[in-house]
């Protein structure tokens, strides 16, 4: 059964995750190639403070190397191959930088960037965010510690910023935290809205409460069409997931 048309955004986890090293161009171009409508990625901060595009805060996961990317500078985390983990076939590939990617982006298309560090990305974010001056419609950021994307769009207030949540069922069957804490938790911390995870909880009904308070959702990783469906008739505005051929849609305009 071909996939439904449908008004909301794929966003492509850590680029075309599924079938490329996540993270790295090759996951992304391929993202675009593929026609997603935006890519996620993740980020650290060097030694020498400049924005790096990798999942964990070490590589001994993706490079077999028991070394924190804080303690490299951006040359030395470069000498490392990021793609033979995921196959032989992609082992020239290099850590990217945030303004490698955003040169990337092709027009009417956008980047969420998951800031995985700490306090230190404010003062690395400011040259590179600059590259988007123009269309800060096209970088939206997201992350799990309030207080620093709180931080993060007051010096950034022309990028969406988006508090990614995990939220989980207690024993009594209720979801936490609630679809209102979150709400009551963005609002008061001057957000543009939640990336959600997926669950049951993100029916139509939380959407709803979402859009009457001016908030946005997306929700991660979502790799089945029975999930896509089901978000997407909620009416959530972006689906994140590891196979962006996920969904067929038409091509439109974004920003």
């Amino acid at each position: 059964m071909r996939p439904w048309r449908h008004q909301a955004e794929i966003i492509a986890h850590r680029g075309a995750s599924a079938a490329a090293p996540e993270n790295t161009m090759a996951a992304i171009d391929l993202a675009w190639q593929w026609f997603a409508d935006a890519v996620e990625i993740d980020v650290h901060v060097t030694r020498d403070r400049k924005v790096a595009v990798i999942h964990d805060d070490n590589l001994q996961r993706t490079c077999g190397v028991d070394v924190d990317v804080k303690d490299l500078t951006l040359a030395e985390l470069r000498e490392f191959d990021v793609g033979s983990w995921k196959d032989s076939s992609w082992s020239n590939e290099i850590v990217p930088t945030l303004s490698e990617v955003l040169a990337s982006i092709p027009e009417h298309r956008r980047l969420y960037v998951e800031l995985k560090c700490g306090p230190e990305v404010l003062d690395a974010l400011p040259p590179v965010l600059n590259l988007v001056r123009h269309i800060p419609q096209s970088v939206v950021l997201i992350g799990f510690d309030a207080d620093l994307l709180a931080a993060v769009k007051k010096r950034f207030p022309q990028h969406r910023a988006l508090l990614v949540v995990e939220q989980q069922a207690s024993a009594s069957g209720n979801w936490s935290p609630s679809a209102a804490e979150i709400i009551d938790q963005c609002r008061s911390l001057g957000l543009d809205g939640a990336d959600l995870s997926n669950t049951t909880a993100v029916d139509r009904e939380a959407v709803d409460q979402f859009k009457a308070a001016g908030l946005g959702t997306c929700i991660w990783t979502v790799n089945t069409i029975e999930d896509a469906r089901r978000l997407i008739d909620a009416g959530v505005e972006g689906i994140t997931t590891d196979h962006p051929k996920l969904l067929d849609k038409p091509k439109r305009r974004y920003l």
